[in-house]
């Protein structure tokens, strides 16, 4: 049935089961709730209706998401999918809020319950529904990787332990007349909280921008250096505007001896064939690197020990040497790592230090650059 290949479809269709039985199991509940005089499934009943709001944002996000660039959104409107999960997660964080409130309420002023094990047949068989509800979801966020769907997955099965807290709560009263309503309405509101959180965390990583997947760099990384022209590569930037709009750059060390015109067509096939693997658009930019040239290997050399001496994490590229006076001017890139404890200025300076130890004629021009990936 599920077996779509445009992901924005899938995530309509999928979006749209799930109102379907939300609604269903809200309106049971509700009326099972009002008769039985139970906050616990008036509880249960609200957190549903919730749902069927937050799976039609969900449709609406996959339908926003799935109109393609225009001048105004250059980029697309993939994020518009990571939106529908924000407001999912805001979603059940509001649900759960307001019904701790009514719970509290309920265990200061209790109130008998009329539920009998109809009732309790029913919230079975709501478990049993919102469970499949999550394993659909489940399925659908793992096949085409969608933040949106794995909120709503841990919403459907914080449900399932919400309703089943309901359920116990209502055994007590029936076997044993004891009332523990108001309780099991602050279990659940504390359920749905948690899952609210735990959703809300997970959504605001990818709108903040968060680090991409390692595997993805080090397969991008690794196709390019695949190329025997390539010498190394550096100052790799990943940009994700949702799934499947992902822009990249990188810098390619190539020979400085290679001409334009080659480098430029080894450049095409690499954009190209990076594209096609990883369904990304590319921008590859060219480094000219000398070999060969024993003065420049040997400042180049001089400039690796001293920044090892600093710390073994740092790493040079684009390197050039040029005269200065009666010595030589270093001028290159370095690679700062993350949790690196010296400033920029700090940095400049220790190195200018050690290398006029070793060079008392020589300066060096450095430019940091700070890890995107």
């Amino acid at each position: 049935m599920f077996n779509m290949t445009n992901r924005e479809r899938y995530g309509q269709l999928v979006s749209s089961a799930g109102i379907c039985v939300n609604l269903l199991l809200s309106g049971v509940k509700f009326f099972i709730g009002m008769v039985s005089g139970s906050i616990s499934i008036i509880a249960d009943a609200l957190n549903n209706l919730s749902d069927v709001a937050t799976s039609a944002i969900m449709l609406a996000g996959f339908r926003i998401a799935a109109k393609p660039a225009d001048e105004e959104h250059p980029f697309g409107h993939g994020r518009a999918e990571y939106l529908a999960g924000l407001f999912v997660a805001a979603g059940m964080i509001l649900v759960g809020g307001k019904l701790l409130f009514s719970s509290v309420d309920k265990i200061i002023n209790p109130e008998e319950m009329d539920a009998g094990f109809i009732t309790l047949l029913v919230l079975g068989l709501s478990v049993a529904a919102k469970f499949f509800l999550g394993l659909l979801y489940r399925h659908a966020a793992r096949k085409i990787n969608s933040e949106a769907l794995q909120a709503a997955t841990i919403d459907s099965f914080t449900d399932c332990l919400a309703t089943s807290v309901v359920i116990v709560s209502i055994y007590l009263w029936i076997e044993f007349d004891v009332n523990i309503d108001g309780g099991a309405g602050v279990f659940v509101s504390a359920f749905i909280l948690r899952g609210g959180f735990q959703s809300l965390k997970e959504i605001l990583n990818p709108l903040l921008g968060d680090r991409p997947n390692q595997q993805l760099i080090d397969d991008i990384k690794k196709t390019v250096m695949a190329s025997p022209d390539v010498l190394g590569v550096h100052d790799l930037i990943i940009h994700s505007y949702g799934a499947k709009r992902i822009f990249i750059s990188m810098h390619v060390e190539m020979p400085a001896t290679l001409k334009l015109l080659e480098a430029h067509e080894i450049i095409d096939k690499l954009e190209r064939k990076l594209q096609s693997t990883f369904q990304v658009s590319a921008i590859l930019h060219v480094d000219p690197v000398i070999q060969g040239d024993e003065a420049f290997d040997e400042h180049k050399e001089l400039a690796i020990k001293i920044l090892a001496s600093i710390d073994t994490r740092l790493s040079l590229h684009d390197f050039r040497v040029v005269p200065y006076k009666t010595g030589r001017k270093l001028i290159f890139d370095v690679a700062v790592p993350w949790n690196f404890l010296m400033t920029d200025r700090e940095l400049r300076r220790e190195f200018q230090r050690r290398l006029i130890a070793l060079h008392s004629d020589d300066r060096a021009i450095i430019h940091l650059d700070h890890q995107y990936c």
